[in-house]
């Protein structure tokens, strides 16, 4: 399709590292920052960071289906940069707000104006010949590790010497970096319409929804993605309390989060070898209980180090279960539909990236910190209670 292909990969990659850095940056910090804005109850300050993290996904998967028909329109290139171009002003302007509701307001536009790796994703699948396919989105999905990994300890750190503001404007500069990029780098067609592109997502969901498997899924990936976000927004609060008045809690919240993140990628890419060994459904069921085990016992860390250390356990379990659910999908769906059917459940799983923050939030604002471990461990008990109930609509 494109003789130039290869090349569009890498640029997408690269920027998806840097979109990554910008997006995932901001985590460890913001509930910190909202103390700069006036609230000065820890209570407070949990159910605003709830809020203002769930946000930005909420308009993510609301926005979603309409930047992609933008892409057929007008072509994956202007979106892209219309995307980016957004994401930089609005990472500058979030730097002089001066209360919580305009750090609120700022966000919902951040997630409405749409989300990089749904339209990423949908231009490498376009660029890319068949049979290179799995290697250009493995190297996407590496891209994206490393922002996840990179952003927190980058933001906590510029956080702790420069101050709450400063990682707002770095984070706008390598948007619009990455914007750049995009506009010398990036060449190609508008996507040419066919009839299966005509297909309105109410049919894709109604097909999808009809399959009892797929439906497991979307339910499976929801709670994952609900008990994993949960946690994010009141980490830094939690070591806060845990540590005393220690200067360096961004740093360290960005510490845990990348080790985190890289047993979680270490994990990832052994998934290959273990479901060649394990029944997918054994896999996934195991490392879903694992998962909840270990937010118990996050709970009952004496010390930041500790609660680090099962951090990092945790990533290894969690690793395991979005590329098992992922593939189980795919592989439900004919080959036709296996793009579509990403798309799709993208959206309807990250309404578990809003849900998780918000109603976290709430629970510390109402029973404390300790309580939303308790909370996450029950949600993954209960998804591995319907991954065992259900374990007969598995093929393997």
């Amino acid at each position: 399709m494109m003789n130039r292909w290869k090349e569009i990969v890498y640029t997408i990659a690269a920027i998806q590292i840097g979109v990554g850095i910008a997006v995932m940056g901001v985590v460890t910090f913001i509930p910190l920052f909202i103390f700069d804005l006036g609230i000065e109850d820890p209570g407070q300050a949990a159910f605003w960071a709830g809020l203002i993290s769930g946000i930005t996904p909420f308009m993510i998967a609301l926005t979603n289906p309409w930047w992609t028909v933008q892409c057929e329109k007008h072509g994956h290139k202007r979106i892209l940069m219309s995307i980016l171009l957004c994401m930089t002003v609005l990472m500058l302007s979030t730097a002089f707000v001066q209360t919580p509701q305009e750090l609120f307001f700022l966000r919902m536009l951040q997630g409405a104006s749409g989300g990089f790796i749904a339209i990423g994703l949908s231009l490498i699948a376009y660029v890319t010949p068949a049979e290179k396919l799995p290697w250009a989105m493995g190297l996407f999905q590496a891209a994206m590790v490393m922002g996840i990994m990179v952003g927190p300890v980058t933001g906590g750190l510029v956080a702790d010497t420069l101050g709450y503001r400063v990682p707002f404007l770095l984070f706008g500069g390598l948007a619009f970096f990455c914007f750049l990029l995009t506009y010398f780098l990036i060449h190609v067609k508008k996507p040419e319409k066919t009839e299966k592109s005509r297909v309105s997502m109410l049919e894709n969901f109604r097909y999808f929804l009809s399959n009892p498997l797929i439906r497991l899924m979307i339910l499976m990936q929801f709670l994952v993605n609900f008990g994993l976000t949960g946690i994010g927004p009141i980490l830094p609060l939690y070591i806060k309390q845990m540590s005393g008045n220690s200067p360096m809690v961004a740093t360290l919240a960005g510490v845990i989060l990348f080790a985190a993140g890289l047993t979680s990628a270490l994990s990832s890419m052994s998934v290959g070898k273990l479901s060649s060994r394990i029944p997918h459904a054994k896999l996934l069921l195991g490392s879903t209980v694992v998962t909840g085990v270990l937010f118990i016992i996050q709970y009952w860390a004496p010390n930041v180090f500790l609660l680090g250390v099962f951090r990092a356990m945790t990533g290894l379990s969690i690793g395991l279960i979005m590329p098992i659910a992922n593939t189980i999908l795919t592989t439900s769906v004919p080959a036709e539909k296996r793009s579509i059917v990403i798309g799709v459940t993208s959206s309807a799983s990250m309404m578990g990236n809003v849900a998780g923050p918000i109603c976290s939030g709430a629970i510390a604002m109402q029973y404390g910190y300790g309580a939303v471990f308790w909370s996450t461990a029950l949600f993954f008990m209960a998804a591995a209670w319907m991954l065992w109930s259900r374990r007969g609509q598995f093929s393997h």
